[in-house]
């Protein structure tokens, strides 16, 4: 769905200390999505903050509450799209 470098995922795991993902927390599991989500939208997004605000309410916010991770990543990504061609 993003097609973020498995390299880079490596990389971020060995940085973390661990060798796959099953051996980090939660926390860390939300950071590497993170990472991930805000990798794709970089060339998307005239300013990243935008980018990242936009995940804190549409994708953070969301899951607290409940909702499908999947889901609510999808529908960011199609805000960020949105913001770049100007719809949003």
């Amino acid at each position: 769905m993003l097609d973020y470098p498995l390299d880079l995922v490596k990389e971020w795991l060995q940085f973390q200390d661990v060798d796959r993902p099953s051996l980090l927390d939660i926390s860390q599991i939300n950071e590497l999505v993170k990472t991930m989500c805000l990798a794709w939208a970089v060339n998307k997004c005239e300013y990243p903050n935008h980018a990242e605000s936009l995940y804190q309410n549409l994708v953070v916010d969301a899951v607290v509450n409940g909702a499908d991770e999947l889901t609510v990543i999808n529908a960011w990504m199609q805000q960020v799209q949105a913001v770049k061609t100007g719809a949003g």
